[in-house]
């Protein structure tokens, strides 16, 4: 399965590695897992993602970590 590094700023600058099946799903587990998330789902700027090659670069979170009911963001 792809990893991708998920970059994005909300008062800080946050970066996780984070195995899932697409880009969608990362950046939606990185809202979710993130932290810094808002309440009200506004605040984030900056998001970009980059597939990540790394075989030695742990993945901070995986697909486990996707709640689909969870809060998602637009992007």
């Amino acid at each position: 399965m792809p990893k991708y590094t998920v970059t994005g700023t909300y008062a800080e600058n946050y970066e996780l590695t984070i195995e899932a099946p697409d880009e969608d799903t990362a950046v939606q587990i990185f809202y979710q897992q993130g932290g810094g998330q808002p309440i009200d789902g506004y605040g984030w700027d900056n998001i970009d993602v980059d597939i990540n090659d790394d075989e030695d670069d742990p993945a901070d979170h995986t697909e486990e970590d996707y709640d689909p009911n969870g809060g998602k963001i637009r992007w």
